[in-house]
Order: C-alpha cells, then structure tokens, then sequence
C-alpha cells in the first residue's frame, strides 16, 4: 500500500501551527520551503502516519540501508519528540523520545539459503555481474526482494536513543529505555533498561522493578505536561498517587494524519 502526497501550502501550514518543527530553529513556511520540505514535491508514504504536536522531525528524508526503500522522512512519532535522524514511515515513535543522529535500520538482506549470499542472484543489472548472468538467476531476481519481512521498530514513549544506532527490524524498544552510543540492538528492549553493544546487552535499569511497574501503569505521558512536570525530583511518588486519584488530566495532543491511501 502506498500513496503520493502534494506538498501543499495548507500541509506546511498545518504542521507550523502544531509546532510539529523540520529545522531547530522553527522558521515558518517561506518561499515554498518549510524546514526540508518544498511545496509542489511529490512524497511516497508506505504506511499510514500520524505525527502529534510539537515535535522535531530534524533528519529530513529517511536514507536506507543498500537495497532498502528511501522514505519521505514523515512517520509516526508522539508529541515532545525529536529525532535528528530521517525516519522512515512505517516505524512508530511514542512521546517525549530523544533521537540522535546516525540511526539505521537493518532494512536490506541478502539470501542465506542459496550457494552464496552475493548479490550476483537477485541483481543481475548490476554492470559486475551482466556478463555471467544466467536464466536462473533472472528468474530468482525477478521474485527476489531485498526488503526485510519483518516490520520496521516500534519505539515506546520516553525513549533516549544515541548517536549512531543500529535497530534490526521487527523488534521493540520499551518504555524510558536509553540506547547507547553506537549500538546494534537485534532483540526487545525491556521498558527502562539502558542497553549498550553490539549485540546490545542490558547493562542496568533506570529504576526498581517496583518503580518501573507503577510508572508503565501510570502512563503519565498521557496527561497534560503543565501538570506532570509541575515539579521535578528523583521522588515520583506524588505524581502517581495523583494520577491515581484522578487529579491530573489525560491531554487531547493534535495531531496530524496523512493516510497511505485514498
């Protein structure tokens, strides 16, 4: 499923007026331009996306891995979000997340059950290859795609991703988990856990199991942030107890939505 999207002056001026940012410096549409957008472009969206208010969309088109599916750079993404990095469209980004430069999805794959991994098998227009191509080839290229079966990353809210990160497809990072700095995760991330290495590994958790439990039950990125950060300490016990006394109030974030199809 996939459909073109117009850059319009009313797009670039709906996603100004919810504060959803293409540039830091959050200049307002000029000159047919906001941030990394031109009116009249012609995006491809592959998937549905919904971006709430105020977030930082800074990395501009989503650059795959070789092989991989370029993206317009728009996704899914919570409010008080920025990523520094192009996402691309079918990958899910909750609330309050901090994304940094450099991240990649494992995106593009090779065949392992063949003789060989080369891609002289499903390229065959390649100019290294045209002169030693045979019909078997041709054919397995034609029903070949170097695009993974599994979905792209789904990354929860309060989500703290370092420079120069690698995520394999399908898996998901929990809640207020920390990625380090040049990182390869290729499993789940449990909510909360700071995780580092290639292969990732847990290396510790932010908070007790106790703390962790009552925070994901909480879902205090739900509610309205004048209230949630009303104050601030490494003590949550009052926000929560407030939360569940029904003190604070869920907040109705905007959004805008761009469907992948008519």
């Amino acid at each position: 499923m996939q459909t073109r999207l117009t850059v319009t002056p009313e797009l670039t001026a709906e996603l100004f007026d919810k504060t959803i940012l293409l540039r830091r410096d959050s200049p307002a549409p000029k000159g047919g331009t906001y941030g990394w957008l031109t009116e009249g472009a012609e995006l491809t969206l592959f998937n549905d996306v919904v971006i709430e208010q105020n977030v930082g969309l800074y990395g501009g088109a989503y650059m795959p891995m070789i092989g991989g599916r370029r993206a317009s750079g728009l996704a899914s993404v919570g409010a008080f979000t920025y990523s520094y990095s192009g996402l691309p469209d079918g990958a899910s980004v909750g609330r309050y997340c901090s994304i940094s430069g450099g991240l990649r999805f494992i995106d593009s794959s090779h065949p392992l059950e063949l003789l060989t991994t080369s891609a002289l098998t499903f390229r065959p227009a390649n100019h290294l290859f045209r002169e030693f191509v045979t019909d078997a080839i041709t054919e397995h290229a034609a029903g070949y795609s170097t695009t993974p079966d599994k979905p792209y990353p789904r990354i929860g809210n309060d989500v703290w991703i370092g420079s120069n990160v690698t995520l394999a497809m399908g898996i998901e990072i929990g809640t207020g988990a920390v990625v380090a700095t040049n990182s390869t995760v290729t499993r789940d991330v449990p909510p909360y856990a700071i995780v580092g290495g290639n292969p990732a590994q847990v290396i510790k958790y932010r908070f007790d199991e106790a703390t962790i439990e009552r925070l994901l039950s909480s879902r205090w990125w739900s509610y309205d942030p004048r209230q949630v950060f009303h104050s601030l300490g490494t003590d949550f016990t009052e926000l929560l107890e407030g939360i569940d006394a029904g003190d604070l109030s869920p907040y109705p974030f905007a959004q805008v939505t761009l469907p992948a199809a008519p």
